[in-house]
This record gives C-alpha cells, sequence and structure tokens, in this order.
C-alpha cells in the first residue's frame, strides 16, 4: 500500500476498551482492537501492563505520524495504523512432551 508523504493522523480517538480509530488528512479512517495483540500469549510485560485501560487511554501522538504511550514503551508505526492491523504476535513453541518407553517402565518397576 503506498501512502502520500503528506499524509498524517489528523485526529485519534479513544473508542472504548482497547480500541482507536485514526482519521488521516487524506480522509482513510482505521480502527484498531489492541486488545488481540496485548493479550497475545508470549507478549511481551512491558506491553501486556497496558491491559490496565486507564494506561491504554494515555496514548499520545508523535507529530502526527506515531502513536505511543509513556516514554515509548510502546508504539506503532504510521503504516500499520493507516492499514489498521496490528502485526501478529508468534506463537510460543510448543515444548515437546517426553514420554518414557514402555522398556525404561518396566525396567524401573523390577
Amino acid at each position: 500500500m503506498r501512502i502520500a508523504d503528506n499524509v498524517r493522523i489528523k485526529k485519534a480517538t479513544y473508542k472504548g476498551d482497547y480500541a482507536i480509530r485514526f482519521q488521516f488528512t487524506d480522509g482513510h479512517v482505521s480502527e484498531i482492537d489492541f486488545h488481540p495483540f496485548l493479550s497475545a500469549a508470549g507478549q511481551n510485560p512491558m506491553n501486556s501492563q497496558y491491559l490496565d485501560v486507564l494506561r491504554f487511554r494515555q496514548f499520545k501522538l508523535h507529530r502526527n505520524v506515531d502513536v505511543y504511550w509513556d516514554d515509548w514503551e510502546m508504539c506503532f508505526r504510521f503504516e500499520t495504523l493507516y492499514a489498521g492491523k496490528l502485526p501478529k504476535m508468534p506463537q510460543p513453541l510448543a515444548r515437546p512432551v517426553r514420554r518414557k518407553s514402555m522398556e525404561r517402565r518396566t525396567a524401573a518397576k523390577a
């Protein structure tokens, strides 16, 4: 997706829970629900602290291009906000289940 260089975030409005609506200077609008990102398994504790709605609501805009929280502890790029899709968190690796073989169990009982 190609976005003109002069496009900026015109307005960012908290919509409730973990949703923010972004209006852009070219008329484009995107609304993002951050909850799936914040609550993903294996999420960085720096980000999951924003599951506290009071903290989440305190987002800021930087030069009407990026959205960030606190001292840049969590931030999202302009392209992500414009597209309205957050990056997917990688799935945690499943730990292989180690099973004792029947021979070992039998030998242990004897």
